[in-house]
C-alpha cells in the first residue's frame, strides 16, 4: 500500500513524504515515529489509490498551492503541446 503524509519542519519548511507500508496501522506507526523524533511534525496521512500527481494535489491542497509551476496544470497533467523535460 502507498501512503503520503505532510510534514512541517524547522524554520517553517513544509513538504510531503510518500512511502509504502503493509497496512494503515504500520503507516500510522511510521508517522508516530517521525513525530517522536521532534524534528518534523507529520500530519494528514492518506492512502494513495492511484498515485497520480492529480490525486496528490486533491489530497494535499496546501502543497498544491505552493507547487504548481511551469507547464504542469493543477490536475497534474502537462498542457497540450508541452513536453515533459
Amino acid at each position: 500500500m502507498r501512503f503520503a503524509v505532510e510534514y512541517k519542519g524547522e524554520a517553517g519548511r513544509v513538504g510531503m513524504i510518500i512511502f509504502s507500508a503493509d497496512s494503515l496501522d504500520h503507516a500510522q506507526e511510521f508517522v508516530e515515529e517521525l513525530n517522536s523524533q521532534d524534528q518534523e511534525k507529520a500530519f494528514n496521512l492518506n492512502e494513495l489509490v492511484d498515485g497520480t500527481i492529480g490525486e496528490l494535489y486533491r489530497l494535499y491542497p496546501r502543497i498544491h498551492a505552493v507547487t504548481v509551476r511551469g507547464n504542469v496544470t493543477s490536475r497534474g497533467q502537462y498542457q497540450l503541446g508541452e513536453t515533459k523535460n
